[in-house]
């Protein structure tokens, strides 16, 4: 009988510990353009965007190609900001997440449900501000020259390209947190905050140095922080979202599993990118001749 009985409250206490959820496409507010943007949900048609238009709310997944000169600025339901200026292109190709709950969301500045977002990034330049997601989000962009994954970080990206000989010139500056990048070789990368990383070449074999932030990546973060403070109202409305979350999964679990991130090479140590302290000075030593003892004057 006392078996049972303890059996019995150990399914209680399974059963007490899962929890219902739905796994939604989350979705996009587009708050600013500025020149040429061309943008369209996959699979449809471009999204005519008239003047005094935006902002403008769409399903996770967009490409997005701007002419050098343009910009837009997003912000996602995963409490994620996205600053893009052409010329060149990029597309969010997934972008799920456990659906958050309204009074939580509202309640939070930050992210209350777990998300997952891969962004394929061609050309241009490109800022990502997901330093309000969970640790255990996932957020990844796949680009020409390799990938970049991010956690709770503000960074950004310029990639330059000739298409006839595919050679490469790019960029990699981290605002705040930690960026870690992967090259097409494995070969992994990890930048700090107020680093940067930039390579140039052939996009299997680029040149790589680690050097200090440009004065035109400060301005372009700037922008971007003027953009964020001016539409943070708007950004923080959660009910803007809500008829574009679409379920694509509904189940019972402990906890929602994080996807695998597909990598060259897992296990490879990456590289960590620290400025090296400096060198305690040198003082010059002068040595002292001992006189020779009595026995060793013997020997000579």
């Amino acid at each position: 009988m006392t078996r049972a009985i303890i059996a019995f409250a150990v399914w209680l206490l399974c059963i007490s510990s899962i929890t219902a959820f739905e796994r939604v496409r989350g979705g996009l507010t587009l708050h600013q353009v500025i020149g040429q943007v061309d943008i369209k949900e996959l699979g449809e048609d471009l999204i005519r965007i008239g003047v005094g238009q935006v902002p403008i709310t769409m399903t996770g997944l967009i490409e997005c190609e701007a002419r050098s000169g343009s910009s837009a600025f997003f912000t996602a339901s995963s409490r994620t900001a996205i600053y893009f200026e052409g010329g060149g292109s990029f597309a969010i190709e997934r972008f799920e997440q456990v659906m958050p709950q309204q009074t939580d969301w509202n309640a939070e500045t930050v992210e209350t449900s777990q998300s997952w977002m891969i962004l394929n990034f061609r050309g241009g330049d490109l800022i990502v501000d997901n330093r309000n997601t969970l640790g255990s989000s996932q957020f990844l962009v796949e680009t020409p020259i390799g990938r970049i994954a991010s956690k709770e970080g503000l960074w950004q990206m310029r990639i330059i390209s000739e298409r006839s000989s595919q050679i490469f010139d790019f960029t990699i500056t981290c605002a705040q947190g930690r960026v870690r990048f992967t090259d097409l070789q494995g070969q992994q990368y990890s930048l700090n905050a107020g680093q940067r990383l930039a390579g140039a070449g052939p996009r299997g074999t680029p040149t790589i140095e680690v050097g200090e932030n440009t004065k035109r990546s400060r301005e372009q973060m700037k922008r971007y922080q003027y953009l964020a403070n001016q539409h943070l109202a708007a950004a923080n409305d959660f009910t803007q979202y809500l008829d574009y979350l679409q379920v694509i999964e509904q189940a019972a679990s402990r906890k929602p599993e994080l996807p695998l991130a597909r990598g060259s090479n897992s296990i490879r140590r990456p590289i960590v990118i620290e400025y090296a302290k400096d060198p305690e000075p040198v003082t010059p030593f002068r040595g002292k001749v001992k006189p020779p003892s009595a026995d060793q004057a013997d020997l000579f």
